[in-house]
């Protein structure tokens, strides 16, 4: 989302045309309830501070409209929510003037964010985020360890969290958590099996890269061997970890680096979960 802010003038006209969709979906008599209830300033917040916290996504995904992932007791029926989509990407194409091919992927972050706002407004009681100040490596565990979700976790000898597979999900990966940055890095391996040539993972690279052009694919080497690695970055220093979201950001970097080794068609990586292999 970063580099879309850039190409298409920054946090402050990211700010101005927010205000002219949400101010317009609340003039609109059929969908107007969208946003009952919520404050401009509210979305418009959590658009900018939450950005990091939202993983891109396959290309396929940005061919239909975003989807909600708000509760049931507030979602909106289908019809409304594809409508408030259309005034978003309407408004992107023709007033901000996005290039149509950035479209998609720009109304899909912001209907993430919103649905995050709608979210919140709802959870009377509940804890809803984890203040800057007060994030650490066991606050994160605790949240992981609810009785909810259960996802087995691991503190590994540098200090790291690793999330098994568990809950939903479906890959492990691991956690760092850099408190003097504020921000918290998650990374997934797939190692190559002895005798494997660099070129035949490299190969794998490619189609990966290919298939998931917004991702932060590389290969590395290690100790270990030969290895490709997924990494994503969320920066928590202006709202703290919002745990709806932080939850959802954790399964999809699961989902999607299990998509990558799903690429491993002549099982040339070791598929720690296939392989009931300890990393």
């Amino acid at each position: 989302m970063e580099h879309l802010l850039k190409k298409y003038g920054g946090i402050k006209s990211l700010k101005k045309h927010l205000k002219f969709f949400f101010n317009k979906v609340c003039e609109e008599k059929r969908i107007k309830h969208y946003f009952f209830g919520i404050n401009l300033d509210n979305v418009i917040n959590d658009v900018i501070n939450y950005k990091s916290f939202i993983l891109p996504k396959p290309e396929h995904f940005y061919q239909a409209f975003p989807i909600q992932t708000s509760p049931t007791s507030i979602k909106v029926r289908i019809p409304v929510f594809e409508e408030v989509c259309r005034v978003l990407q309407k408004h992107l194409q023709t007033d901000m003037l996005v290039n149509w091919r950035d479209v998609p992927r720009m109304s899909h972050y912001i209907m993430d964010a919103a649905e995050e706002t709608r979210s919140k407004s709802m959870d009377s009681g509940e804890k809803t985020s984890i203040a800057s100040n007060f994030v650490t490596l066991e606050a994160i565990n605790e949240i992981l360890n609810h009785r909810s979700r259960g996802v087995h976790t691991e503190y590994e000898e540098n200090g790291d969290l690793k999330l098994n597979r568990s809950w939903r999900i479906t890959y492990p990966f691991f956690l760092h958590l850099s408190q003097s940055n504020k921000t918290i890095t998650l990374y997934a391996k797939g190692y190559a099996r002895e005798g494997v040539d660099e070129s035949e993972i490299l190969k794998i690279l490619q189609v990966a890269k290919s298939k998931l052009p917004l991702f932060n694919l590389h290969l590395k080497k290690d100790a270990r061997g030969i290895y490709i690695e997924l990494r994503h970055v969320s920066d928590y220093s202006a709202e703290g970890i919002p745990i709806r979201l932080f939850l959802v950001l954790l399964l999809s970097f699961s989902w999607r680096f299990e998509e990558v080794m799903a690429l491993d068609k002549d099982q040339q990586l070791i598929h720690v979960v296939r392989d009931k292999v300890i990393q």
